[in-house]
């Protein structure tokens, strides 16, 4: 609050102020007082207005700085009027009522819209695990029947099941640090069940893969870090050629940490475009023929990776390929025991 603000909001009580100073003045002249007297009982009379302005913005001036000063260290601002002492001027105080009855408000709706999102994430999650049960089934049948119409239907099957996962990774993505466990796990161990997972893509498309250097371990999550890879991997499958494509899968050990790359011969992302894949929907326009995209796999990538305090990291050259490197630290205080 500056001077200036303060004396525009009491300028009512400087021009009444005057006012009244002009009439005295008047009455006085009148009654043929000197011009000393006079003078004297405007400085007395001026002690009133002048102390009462001042007074008054001292008061709110360091009230409000205090204010504006709590309220810049919030992250949930609407939780200020839970924090500021209660001011002892009366449009404070109404100000005060006024604003713990928002938040008041706020912190009920708020507390519904995330009861209402935890049901849904718990619905979600249900209806991940009931869907699973009838896509096995189908994905059996299928395979206990061979014939080229049910290897397709098997393999359809196992693209949903792909995007069930997903689905049910992205429900739980908001809550990881209630569902994690960081201890050490072996890195050819969780790429092996990622390759292994994807055996039939890559005889489809007769794609090469190669393993270079992945007898390391790591701290991390076993579950969430094989999701991240299984999503990396999907995408260097759908974006390499077919019988030519290879995906090199290799690891580098620096000085405090180890990194983890996949490398495609794919298509490559525009440089424009680079920056802006872990957004959350970005698809990129150099996808292949027929091939659709969500845009959430390398958005849950992207956030998981923060969640887990590792990086990820994109090189990439477009019609040439593109490496994906996440970097784990070789610190082991975040492990669990």
């Amino acid at each position: 609050m500056k001077i200036y603000e303060f004396l525009a909001d009491k300028l009512y009580v400087l021009l009444t102020a005057v006012f009244i100073s002009i009439l005295l003045i008047l009455f006085l002249i009148s009654l043929q007082i000197s011009v000393s007297i006079i003078c004297m009982i405007l400085v007395l009379y001026w002690i009133l207005p002048v102390s009462y302005i001042l007074v008054e913005f001292i008061r709110r001036r360091q009230y409000y700085q205090n204010l504006f000063e709590t309220m810049q260290t919030l992250d949930q601002k609407y939780l200020i009027a839970d924090i500021i002492s209660e001011p002892r001027f009366i449009d404070g105080r109404m100000l005060y009522a006024i604003l713990r009855e928002s938040s008041r408000s706020m912190q009920e709706n708020v507390k519904q819209y995330r009861i209402a999102e935890n049901d849904y994430r718990d619905y979600i999650e249900m209806w991940v695990h009931e869907i699973k049960t009838p896509l096995a089934a189908a994905k059996l049948i299928a395979d206990n029947n061979p014939s080229d119409i049910s290897s397709s239907i098997s393999e359809e099957i196992e693209h949903v099941q792909s995007f069930v996962e997903q689905a049910l990774f992205y429900a739980r993505s908001a809550n990881v640090e209630n569902d994690y466990i960081i201890k050490e796990v072996s890195l050819s161990l969780i790429v092996h069940n990622v390759i292994k997972k994807h055996s039939s893509d890559f005889i489809y498309k007769k794609n090469r893969i190669e393993l270079t250097d992945l007898d390391v371990t790591v701290y991390t999550d076993q579950k969430w870090i094989e999701f991240i890879i299984d999503q990396i991997v999907t995408n260097a499958l759908t974006y390499t050629p077919a019988q030519s494509g290879i995906i090199h899968i290799f690891t580098k050990k620096k000085e405090n940490s180890i990194q983890l790359y996949i490398r495609d011969n794919g298509v490559g992302i525009d440089p424009k475009d680079i920056r802006r894949i872990f957004q959350k929907g970005f698809t990129g326009n150099n996808r292949p023929h027929n091939e659709k995209a969500t845009g959430i796999g390398l958005y849950l990538c992207h956030n998981l990776c923060h969640k887990l305090y590792l990086d990820i990291d994109v090189e990439s050259r477009l019609h040439e390929g593109t490496t994906m490197i996440i970097t784990f630290p070789l610190s082991n205080l975040l492990l669990l025991k």
